[in-house]
């Protein structure tokens, strides 16, 4: 499972707390501590995982009737 944070405050990640900024990954496998971990945008290089989280967004709000008419989702941003 993977939730994916678009706004709210930054995460700080253990063991060092160093903050890593919104919009970021949380992944719950035992190697991100099931969630515990985020992982920046910036480091995320699995163009399927990408793919497959713009599909899942644009579904939730299609499927959640949000107003789509000031959003831009740019599939390169990452």
């Amino acid at each position: 499972m993977i939730r994916f944070d678009v706004n709210g405050s930054d995460h700080s990640n253990p063991p060092n707390y160093e903050r890593v900024p919104t919009p970021h990954l949380h992944i719950f496998t035992n190697e991100y501590c099931n969630g515990g971990i985020a992982v920046p945008l910036s480091e995320l290089n699995d163009v399927e995982l990408t793919d497959e989280l713009i599909d899942s967004l644009e579904f939730f709000m299609n499927y959640t009737n949000i107003k789509r008419e000031n959003v831009i989702i740019k599939p390169k941003l990452l």
